[in-house]
């Protein structure tokens, strides 16, 4: 009986030595020179979330995402981060304020605790303006090739790690070279991810539930899917609605029939939305019409019913979007997936000739929100870098490891300019081989 009371009060008194040893949130960051722009800012722009995170403690730590100085004078070239960032204003201020709170993740997730596939963790950012997700808005974090880490947020944005592993008494920061984008309305986001390459484009979809007979008011399923917390979306590109343009186009007579068959695409549930984390083999999900899709994994690549998912883990501001390469249907449901197949086979009746320059209902998504181009004197911090754009990760926590140049995306205006859609469809490419090596691991 006594060994066992002295090895508990041994272990104790370790943890005490350990918690008396760590550091403080702000004496963690000052070992850190190029966070000084994060430093003020905490200081005299967001007292609140500064305070929060000094009383962070190690029994509910969190991990923190801390953006260098580099990453604050890059903001010029965000879609979002940069107008927000571009102004003092109290609109501006309490968009930067969620910005900030996004950088804050519930637990404490290191180097050696992420892994090498995509997971999805919950923030701090629970504010419904910006986050319709039950349980705080999600980041996904990913650790590549067992030395770079990766966190990934709304519009495809990719924050690489600089600095990792720095502890605090309250949980872990790491030093991020581009601040994360939190995850914005449907909309916006397949308009903006639509700029990439020819199979990643959803304004045929996006305009679909726009759709509505009576051209002076959107469609209910418009308004729903803006409006509606934990969403998981089956969005096919406008390929796969191409192909099937004439069976649509009969369908858009009766609207009932057409909105049945979208909202065939569309989950909602009291568990939240499925990440491709969550989805496994034979997971089955109900759909907002009362039917029946089935995930299934097949020769490393996902597929909800027989359509393969291309792109998975958009996230948007109430849920999470996939990708797929086919129209799925809600009377023909029992087609088997076939991996051999490039892009799967339609369900619907299909055009002999399709382009999608033709793609159906895109004259139904709704206009661009254009957000002010920000100048560059407008950019937050010193602008120091020399342009590298190095993001290799420097596991020991010194300060040395800092990344310079522009990484993530880079765009002035949600209407991505010809260098974001660049920076999208790489996003794109790395994301989908991720994916695969997660569904081979």
């Amino acid at each position: 009986m006594l060994p066992s009371v002295v090895f508990a009060l041994c272990l104790s008194l370790l943890g005490s030595a350990r918690g008396a040893d760590a550091l403080s949130f702000d004496d963690a960051l000052a070992k850190h020179e190029n966070t000084t722009t994060l430093r003020d800012q905490l200081r005299d722009v967001f007292p609140d979330l500064h305070r929060r995170l000094r009383a962070a403690s190690s029994s509910n730590p969190v991990t923190f995402l801390a953006p260098s100085n580099d990453a604050f004078a890059k903001t010029v070239y965000y879609p979002v981060v940069g107008p927000a960032f571009s102004n003092n204003d109290e609109a501006s201020l309490e968009m930067q304020s969620a910005i900030m709170t996004y950088h804050v993740v519930l637990g404490k997730h290191t180097s050696d605790t992420l892994l090498p596939t995509f997971q999805y963790f919950p923030t701090w950012l629970n504010n419904a303006t910006y986050s319709n997700v039950t349980g705080g808005q999600r980041i996904g974090g990913v650790m590549q090739r067992e030395e770079e880490m990766i966190w990934t947020s709304g519009i495809a944005n990719r924050s690489p790690v600089t600095v990792a592993d720095i502890e605090f008494e309250g949980g872990v920061i790491h030093i991020v070279d581009s601040l994360a984008v939190p995850p914005q309305h449907f909309p916006d986001t397949a308009i903006t991810h639509s700029t990439a390459a020819e199979p990643f484009q959803l304004t045929s979809f996006l305009g679909a539930t726009y759709f509505s007979p009576t051209e002076d008011k959107a469609s209910n399923l418009s308004r729903f899917l803006n409006d509606t917390t934990d969403l998981t979306i089956f969005a096919p590109n406008n390929v796969a609605l191409e192909r099937v343009a004439s069976a649509l186009s009969a369908m858009s007579k009766t609207p009932s029939t057409l909105a049945d068959l979208l909202e065939f695409h569309i989950v909602r549930s009291s568990n939240g939305p499925y990440y491709s984390t969550n989805l496994t083999n034979t997971t089955t999900l109900t759909t907002i019409n009362g039917k029946q899709i089935t995930v299934t994994l097949n020769s490393n690549s996902l597929f909800a019913d027989s359509a393969r998912v291309i792109t998975p883990d958009l996230l948007i501001l109430n849920g999470v979007m996939h990708v797929i390469d086919a129209v799925l249907s809600p009377n023909v449901t029992d087609v088997d997936p076939n991996p051999k197949l490039a892009t799967a086979s339609p369900l619907l009746s299909t055009n002999a000739d399709f382009s999608t320059s033709q793609a159906p209902f895109t004259t139904f998504a709704p206009n661009v929100r254009l957000l002010p181009e920000p100048t560059p004197t407008d950019v937050v911090g010193d602008g120091s870098g020399d342009g590298t754009g190095s993001s290799r990760t420097s596991r020991t926590g010194s300060p040395n490891g800092v990344s310079t140049g522009v990484a993530g995306s880079a765009a002035s205006t949600v209407v991505a300019e010809s260098r974001f859609g660049i920076a999208v469809a790489a996003y794109l490419v790395l994301s989908a081989a991720i994916g695969a090596a997660a569904l081979m691991a």
